[in-house]
């Protein structure tokens, strides 16, 4: 995960984007998530263009790689590539994420401006009632780390990318919420958790796939924006897709 907010203080500062990556440290690993350790989740805080280079090098032999930036970027008409802002004075493109790549997804909160030139806390009590009783199935860790390990084996070697917002549009960030796409593909991934969870009569293990994901968080925030936020997707023609939830 890479973040940067901006210059504390300044106008431009988005207070949001802590709250992306606390919602997605939670996702992973739950095991909804697809069971993540805590050593497999880094988080990089306005890094230089070079220790994130240096991260992907050393990330890249991995079987699957999910890499989300939140905060601020642009599109450059020179590159024809987003840029993605780090620390103060530190920038990188986004092809520079996908180096290596064998099965790897993209996750892109940020504006894309185009600059002319010469992007579980709530799991585990939605299924509890107010006593703190149980009223639907509780997911196995084991069991669902092996079926999001699965589902990437099964899914062909490719790049999947996500992106909040068209080229030209700007991205949108919430003080309490969070950027409004991630808000709302993490808000997808939570109903369907609870689904799941509530659904006590099956027992067969069940995958959200990451493009599921984005075509119902793309449409939330296209509504919430008066389509002025356009998210897209960068993917193989066909599945299976890689998973971003899982239940088992």
């Amino acid at each position: 995960m890479i973040s940067n907010p901006g210059e504390a203080g300044k106008e431009n500062y988005c207070k949001g984007v802590y709250v992306d990556i606390r919602n997605y440290q939670r996702l992973m690993t739950s095991a909804e998530g697809g069971a993540w350790e805590d050593r497999e989740v880094i988080h990089m805080d306005r890094p230089n263009a070079k220790d994130v280079r240096d991260m992907v090098t050393a990330i890249s032999p991995r079987d699957y790689v999910l890499i989300m930036f939140t905060g601020h970027g642009w599109y450059s008409t020179a590159h024809k590539d987003r840029i993605l802002e780090l620390k103060a004075g530190e920038q990188i493109l986004v092809t520079d994420l996908l180096g290596g790549a064998k099965k790897r997804t993209v996750i892109l909160d940020c504006c894309q401006k185009v600059h002319p030139e010469a992007l579980l806390e709530k799991l585990a009590r939605s299924i509890l009632n107010a006593s703190g009783a149980e009223v639907g199935r509780v997911p196995n860790r084991g069991a669902c780390r092996q079926l999001f390990d699965e589902c990437v084996s099964n899914a062909p070697d490719s790049i999947v990318k996500l992106t909040s917002c068209s080229i030209g549009e700007y991205s949108t960030d919430d003080d309490e919420r969070g950027g409004r796409y991630n808000g709302s593909l993490i808000g997808y991934v939570d109903d369907w958790v609870q689904a799941q969870a509530k659904d006590r009569f099956s027992r067969n293990p069940v995958a959200a796939s990451i493009v599921a994901a984005h075509e119902a968080a793309a449409e939330k925030t296209r509504r919430l924006s008066a389509d002025l936020q356009n998210p897209t997707i960068e993917k193989l023609r066909t599945g299976p897709y890689f998973p971003i939830a899982v239940f088992a």
